[in-house]
């Protein structure tokens, strides 16, 4: 009897384990630009009602155990939806710089009005690592909603435009 129930008990153990950390979704290049292409997609067909769809903390483009989301921001550079930094909804970013002075979201803004979509470097605070920066680089693509443009985005660290070209060669990459 002891060695049924020990045995159950493992098998539950070993599968509540893997449940929450066995089939954890990995954020990688790949999967954030399938999670923009699909914002971008549920945009064009519903505009900024898919807003709150997109910043739902338990909807589909918060992703990667949370470290991956999706941004919205303008062509102006003008930040619409933000589900990490809500303050930043409505402000004006095209003057932002990083700390190496790249004007990032306005190089979003730029690559998807020349190209429609493609991959930003620029150096971003951790979520988790303190203070500081960290490279970091993001997939933004253009998409049209009843005249309007919108830019989504999503972005990771630890990924190179070297390791972007390697698997998307045909990908745009922003170089000052």
């Amino acid at each position: 009897m002891i060695k049924k129930t020990l045995i159950t008990f493992t098998i539950i153990g070993v599968a509540l384990f893997f449940s929450v950390n066995g089939f954890a979704e990995d954020l990688t290049p790949q999967l954030a630009k399938e999670k923009v292409i699909a914002a971008t997609e549920l945009i064009a067909a519903e505009g900024e009602a898919a807003f709150e769809k997109i910043k739902d903390p338990e909807g589909e483009f918060r992703f990667a155990d949370g470290a991956g989301y999706i941004w919205i921001q303008d062509l102006n550079s003008v930040v619409l939806m933000h589900p990490i930094k809500p303050s930043l909804d409505g402000k004006d970013m095209s003057g932002f710089a990083d700390k190496d002075g790249t004007l990032l979201f306005l190089n979003f803004s730029e690559i998807c009005e020349e190209k429609g979509s493609g991959w930003v470097p620029y150096v971003w605070p951790h979520p988790t690592r303190g203070d500081g920066t960290f490279p970091k680089i993001s997939y933004v693509q253009a998409v049209k909603h009843g005249g309007k443009d919108y830019v989504a985005g999503a972005g990771m660290y630890e990924i190179t435009p070297d390791d972007i070209k390697k698997l998307f060669p045909g990908d745009a990459i922003f170089e000052e």
